[in-house]
């Protein structure tokens, strides 16, 4: 590792330091990116089921 400060793209727009938060809240990007897909697959499945059963209307 160097001792430079590493420069993350959004960072030439602000003028203070990304916090310790965002920079946590914004970790699982990567990997919420390669899960989306299979997320609203699922989250379809789970609205057909819902509305099969008539707790939700088809159109919701």
């Amino acid at each position: 590792m160097s001792d430079q400060t590493e420069v993350k793209a959004w960072s030439g727009r602000f003028s203070e330091p990304v916090s310790d938060l965002v920079k946590r809240y914004t970790a699982s990007v990567f990997f919420d990116k390669r899960m989306a897909a299979q997320d609203m697959r699922g989250s379809l499945a789970h609205a057909r089921m819902l509305a099969q059963q008539k707790i939700i209307s088809a159109d919701d």
